[in-house]
């Protein structure tokens, strides 16, 4: 279950609660509240194992960035090596050579940006979506605590 189903269930579970009357405190159904906080000790390992599987995904983004622009320079280092053995057209052998170079570079670091933002992006709503389960909790047992 996602996490944040379970924290609209713990959410639910506090709005439906029954109230202690003239205090702000609430009487939950232990058994209900302890489910919830176990599913949600089983969701977070697995959110974690989200998280590592997108940062492995942008490290095979960026290899595979890093892997192409090296085969297009290559393939540049290769054109100005035969461009260059025809002594006539050797500049602008060279000029095309360093404008397929810059465009690697240019893509590679774009690629990677994009893969950096991507990666950012996701373990950020991770990281909002974990505190979020954290608050719960904390309230969910904070209320307990109190209607003792």
């Amino acid at each position: 279950m996602k996490i944040e189903q379970l924290l609209d269930q713990l959410d639910t579970l506090l709005d439906e609660g029954m109230r202690v009357p003239f205090t702000n405190k609430v009487m939950l159904e232990e058994d209900v509240l302890e489910r919830i906080t176990d599913d949600l000790r089983h969701a977070l390992p697995q959110e974690v194992t989200e998280a590592k599987k997108i940062v492995a995904d942008r490290q095979a983004i960026l290899d595979e960035a890093q892997k192409e622009a090296q085969h297009i320079m290559d393939q540049a280092k290769g054109y100005v090596a035969k461009l260059t053995e025809e002594s006539l057209i050797t500049k602008q052998a060279q000029e095309q050579a360093n404008e397929l170079m810059q465009e690697a570079r240019t893509n590679a670091k774009e690629l990677q940006l994009e893969a950096n933002k991507y990666a950012f992006d996701v373990l950020r709503q991770l990281e909002i979506n974990l505190e979020k389960a954290l608050e719960t909790v904390r309230q969910g047992r904070n209320g307990l605590h109190a209607g003792k």
